[in-house]
């Protein structure tokens, strides 16, 4: 089971993109500290917190909060002016208001290869593992030999090097800043199977196939943000740790291209090329002012660049519509 768990990380993590550094963060984020919804519906927050807002209270079905800062109907129109224009073939969005919850979606139950998404997931497990062993992070794995290329079209600036001993931390840090296909394949082997499944399984998602690519939608892959802004998987503590990790972002064309510089934006993206079928995807959080939003941005069928662009229009669309609220 275990190679076939690194026969399965081997192709979604060598052909997609991960994270890396952008800018320092040394910015204080704010949260309202009860957060209760104009309608039926509420959730409570705990507030306080940098990078996170845990969730006390919740009532009301899924969607049935307080309005929503965002048009669906202009969403909707201009998704289906950049796919018309034949630039991208196919986009998905689901964006989630995190004071009260209310969110509207794209597509959003549109499948697509989680490809180096996987890397989330990854990170969480080991930091689970942190909770009851925190020596866990100062364990040092010996990087023998190239695993995998680290072939990307939006290529990092930093990789590990052959002959090297790295912590534990130390790998996390160049899988999520600097999406090292190298460090994601030590830390996958080293983790095993069971740990990686634990959070697949808390949020009912089933288990990955190791024999095939994971197949994942954008509000599904969203839930791995909300647990980490909601501290209801990790401790607060390391919910911040993780949330701080995913902040620091190399990559700046998708979700962070159009925004001002001092939106903080804790985020994942991939890449992934299919012969002549490419994807690029983009999930996270942006903490607007005392208004932070879940925003995962998915596309297939286009160039990089073409999909990049597209994904910052759209971010920067949803970014003016919720500061116009404001």
């Amino acid at each position: 089971m275990e190679n076939k768990f690194s026969i399965f990380l081997f192709g979604v993590i060598i052909l997609v993109i991960g994270i890396g550094i952008g800018f320092g963060i040394d910015k204080k984020i704010n949260f309202t500290h009860s957060n209760v919804a104009k309608s039926i519906g509420y959730e409570l927050h705990e507030g306080g917190g940098r990078f996170t807002n845990p969730l006390l209270e919740c009532t009301g079905s899924d969607n049935s909060f307080g309005q929503i800062n965002v048009s669906k109907s202009g969403l909707e129109n201009l998704v289906n002016s950049i796919t018309d224009s034949g630039k991208v073939k196919l986009m998905s969005v689901y964006f989630r208001d995190l004071n009260n919850g209310p969110w509207i979606g794209v597509n959003e139950h549109e499948r697509f290869v989680g490809g180096s998404l996987l890397k989330v997931p990854i990170l969480i497990s080991y930091l689970k593992l942190s909770e009851t062993d925190p020596t866990i992070l100062n364990k040092t794995i010996d990087y023998k030999k190239q695993l995998t290329t680290n072939l990307q079209y939006f290529s990092s600036s930093r990789q590990l090097e052959v002959g090297k001993s790295y912590t534990i931390e130390e790998l996390l840090e160049n899988m999520i800043y600097y999406s090292d296909n190298n460090a994601a394949l030590l830390l996958s082997n080293n983790l095993g199977t069971r740990n990686f499944d634990d959070i697949f399984t808390a949020l009912g998602m089933g288990t990955p196939d190791p024999n095939s690519p994971y197949p994942v939608d954008a509000q599904t892959y969203a839930a791995f943000f909300r647990i980490l802004f909601n501290a209801s998987y990790l401790s607060r503590s390391t919910s911040e740790k993780a949330l701080d990790m995913l902040s620091h972002v190399e990559f700046n064309r998708g979700i962070q291209g159009q925004l001002p510089n001092n939106i903080v934006v804790s985020h994942k993206f991939g890449e992934r090329s299919d012969g002549d079928i490419n994807q690029l995807h983009d999930c996270g959080i942006v903490y607007y002012p005392n208004n932070p939003y879940l925003l995962c941005i998915m596309s297939q069928g286009g160039t990089f660049p073409d999909m990049a662009d597209a994904i910052a229009k759209v971010s920067k669309f949803v970014y003016d519509q919720v500061k116009a609220a404001q």
